[in-house]
């Protein structure tokens, strides 16, 4: 019989549990929704896109990034992310140039999507593309093993990178060349995706548990309750809670979750004074990465500085006053509470 988890009325000492709960019965889950994405990984592999200008791209990998790649996916929320690294540019300032291709792509994407049979099992539907700092094709697919529709995303990038090991660090000259080519801040945030994903997906296991539990009650009692106002990205809250965590706890493998959330939730709350960044990819020591991220931190708050692209500030632009006022609503429930009915204490930071 299916449980109804109720963070809300969860107590701080069960925490450990409930996130426990709403991951029961996840592997099968996972494994269906993996295989149906699998097919559309194989699909955009086989890939070639023509353009005007006798530019041909090929498709030289796609990786999984968002929950589904870096290991915070939670049951019954199911929207894969895949990047789609493309040949065909040398440089950002070819690929910026060339802007009109990547609409061009992705036009031709969604005509290839529909008529493609191969891809027929899965009842590819809602099928359009998405415009924002970066356009991609999003569609929603479903099989006879899986309960309930899946978006899929996809976003294409140029390769500037080839990562392969945890702690690979680009050179400084590609930041260089970053910055000297971004005209729209978070433009080339694509690129760096596969840095994305690993700062997120090498951390310790308890981490993830703390990163599951507050994107839980972001998507229930958030998300859910205004689905129509600018919300920030999910990636946002992923990156708050880790700096939380890292300044909280000095990077500690062990840790109470219920001390997190309550960080957390009272760093949301300060929104307004948030300045973050890391500098775990790009090094202040270049005069070029210094003056332009020192430049940025001059920003107006919220600042969260993507750790894999320091053009990109992904907590701009959003409705932060909503995500505070729910969670100085979830500062008052049970699961921020002992069982003595008292408080519990959040970890110390420094709020710049």
């Amino acid at each position: 019989m299916a449980v109804s988890l109720e963070l809300f009325d969860t107590p701080a000492s069960r925490l450990n549990s409930f996130v426990a709960q709403c991951q029961h019965n996840i592997k099968e889950w996972k494994e269906d929704v993996v295989k149906a994405v699998q097919s559309v990984e194989k699909f955009l592999k086989k890939q070639r896109f023509r353009g005007d200008h006798g530019l041909d791209q090929k498709v030289l990998k796609v990786i999984r990034v968002g929950s589904f790649g870096n290991g915070t996916v939670l049951r019954n929320h199911a929207e894969v992310e895949l990047v789609m690294f493309l040949s065909g540019f040398s440089s950002f300032q070819e690929e910026a140039s060339n802007h009109n291709h990547h609409e061009h792509v992705l036009s031709m994407l969604c005509e290839k999507l529909t008529d493609f049979p191969d891809l027929l099992h899965l009842q590819p539907q809602n099928l359009r593309l998405v415009h924002g700092v970066t356009s991609a094709v999003a569609f929603t697919i479903q099989t006879w093993e899986m309960e309930e529709q899946v978006t899929v995303t996809i976003v294409p990038a140029y390769g500037v990178l080839r990562p392969s090991v945890p702690n690979f660090q680009p050179s400084p000259e590609v930041y260089v060349r970053l910055i000297k080519a971004c005209r729209t801040l978070g433009y080339f945030s694509p690129s760096f995706s596969e840095l994305q994903r690993n700062f997120v997906k090498y951390k310790p296991t308890k981490l993830k548990s703390l990163l599951r539990l507050v994107k839980h009650w972001y998507l229930e009692y958030v998300k859910a309750k205004c689905p129509r106002a600018e919300l920030p990205p999910m990636y946002a809250l992923e990156l708050l809670t880790i700096y939380a965590w890292e300044t909280g706890t000095e990077e500690k493998e062990r840790f109470r979750l219920d001390k997190g959330l309550v960080t957390v939730l009272l760093l949301l709350t300060k929104y307004q004074r948030l300045c973050i960044y890391w500098t775990k990819y790009y090094t202040l020591q270049n005069p070029v990465i210094e003056d332009f991220v020192r430049n940025q931190l001059k920003e107006k708050r919220p600042i969260i500085l993507d750790p894999a692209d320091p053009t990109y500030n992904v907590a701009t632009g959003y409705r932060w006053d909503i995500v505070a006022q729910s969670a100085r609503h979830c500062l008052k429930q049970s699961c921020c509470y002992d069982n003595n009915e008292t408080c519990i204490p959040n970890w110390k930071l420094k709020v710049m």
